[in-house]
């Protein structure tokens, strides 16, 4: 294949890809678009088209996320210009709001940087449709369907977001939902957190964690039990004797 024409058919792909417009082979690529609430309705197609692979990749999703349509991999298709899909017409407020955070409020910041730190999609969804904190995702589940289904539901977003930056696996995370949940789900909180300790080890806000919440229960024994695991972790840290002594002298 001729190079030009290579080039030519690359060009075709991604315009159908973006999800802007529906092939046409009366003229390709258009010179206008169609039903541009938000955007400029002058906006260079080009320029409107990585515009949209951007907002796809910061929502990990596909064009027709938004736009009406069947095959994600066949956009022959897709009604582009309809607003039949919620998704697009939620798309166009969160457009807008956008544009005011940017352009409004952190205008307003004293001292900003230069270049000034601007807020696009990617900072929040980080490719999830829905940027919720994995710790609000877990306790609603904890809540709603026990500590195991909260773990199952970990171990999946685990797998699949492990390594993005789509959420935060560290150890504090799991140690957190806990402590959140120590004072209305006890037992849910200490299954979680053994659990964060297969998983880290090293997590000691874990085991200061389960020490409070057995405290609570009037296990001391228990509470000094994991402080010990604690002070195994960091020898060297003198928080960790110092409370297991006033455990031990009965404070």
């Amino acid at each position: 294949m001729p190079r030009s024409l290579r080039r030519l058919t690359v060009t075709l792909v991604l315009l159908v890809v973006s999800g802007i417009v529906s092939p046409s082979p009366a003229q390709w690529p258009p010179d206008s678009t169609e039903n541009l609430q938000v955007l400029p309705k002058d906006i260079p197609v080009r320029e409107l088209i990585s515009l949209m692979r951007g907002f796809a990749g910061a929502l990990g999703v596909r064009c027709i996320h938004c736009h009406v349509g069947d095959d994600p991999n066949d956009l022959s298709s897709t009604d582009f210009p309809s607003d039949d899909r919620v998704e697009k017409r939620k798309a166009r407020e969160m457009i807008r709001m956008v544009q005011q955070i940017n352009g409004e409020l952190l205008a307003a910041v004293p001292e900003r940087s230069d270049p000034p730190i601007e807020v696009t999609c990617v900072t929040c969804h980080r490719g999830v449709t829905q940027p919720r904190d994995v710790r609000d995702i877990l306790t609603a589940v904890v809540l709603a369907q026990g500590a195991d289904s909260a773990i199952a539901t970990y171990q999946q977003l685990r797998e699949r977001y492990y390594g993005s930056a789509s959420y935060d696996f560290r150890d504090f995370m799991l140690a957190n939902v806990a402590e959140g949940l120590a004072g209305r789900e006890p037992d849910a909180a200490l299954r979680i957190l053994e659990y964060n300790i297969q998983v880290h080890p090293q997590s000691t806000q874990s085991y200061l964690t389960i020490a409070q919440i057995e405290v609570r229960r009037g296990n001391r024994d228990a509470a000094i039990a994991a402080l010990e695991k604690a002070a195994t972790v960091e020898p060297e840290n003198e928080f960790w004797p110092r409370m297991i002594a006033r455990l031990r002298g009965g404070q």
